[in-house]
């Protein structure tokens, strides 16, 4: 038992690992996105759905693109599923992924034009759940709810990013994202 009651420090990063396996993750999802949306047609046509009406939306400075999740899952049920999982992780992925593919199929454009951001919408075919019957399981997941909005309360501002500031040694944190969400 000799240096059992030696003083000492230890430590163990178990999160780096799973922060990385998590990144390379969304890395691949993200390619699997754009596959989809630069690549996906109906069987028997050779007429590209989202990546004509991603190029056409732009052009009309229609900034979204609207996708069946029923296309989605016939063109890989396992991200379909992953998408009506986690959508709060998943859409701004998706987000992402269309930007690029909108960057693609819109080139070339002028030297001073911004790319804009792609707002992903989507739609399904599924029988939609009455909100009495919402379980606790559906908290935070993909649900379709059928209904007429009759009232709605007024925008909230949530920042996307802040700057943090020590109050002792001022040392400053520049644009820290914040999640989307309730988190």
């Amino acid at each position: 038992m000799d240096g059992f009651d030696e003083g000492g420090a230890f430590f163990s990063d178990n999160f780096f690992e799973s922060t990385a396996t998590e990144e390379a993750s969304n890395i691949a999802v993200k390619k699997q996105l754009k596959e989809f949306l630069r690549d996906f047609h109906q069987e028997g046509t050779f007429d590209f759905k989202y990546r004509d009406s991603l190029k056409n939306n732009y052009l009309r400075q229609q900034f979204c693109v609207e996708v069946s999740l029923n296309d989605l899952a016939s063109y890989d049920g396992e991200l379909a599923d992953r998408i009506r999982r986690s959508p709060t992780e998943l859409l701004p992925i998706f987000e992402e992924a269309a930007k690029e593919v909108a960057d693609e199929v819109t080139r070339p454009r002028g030297d001073d034009d911004e790319l804009e951001d792609i707002h992903v919408t989507l739609k399904s075919d599924e029988t939609g759940t009455s909100v009495r019957d919402l379980k606790s399981d559906q908290v935070s997941k993909l649900v379709k709810i059928p209904g007429i909005v009759v009232a709605a309360s007024g925008i909230k501002a949530k920042a996307t990013s802040i700057t943090v500031q020590c109050r002792s040694c001022r040392t400053t944190l520049p644009n820290l994202p914040i999640k989307p969400g309730l988190d």
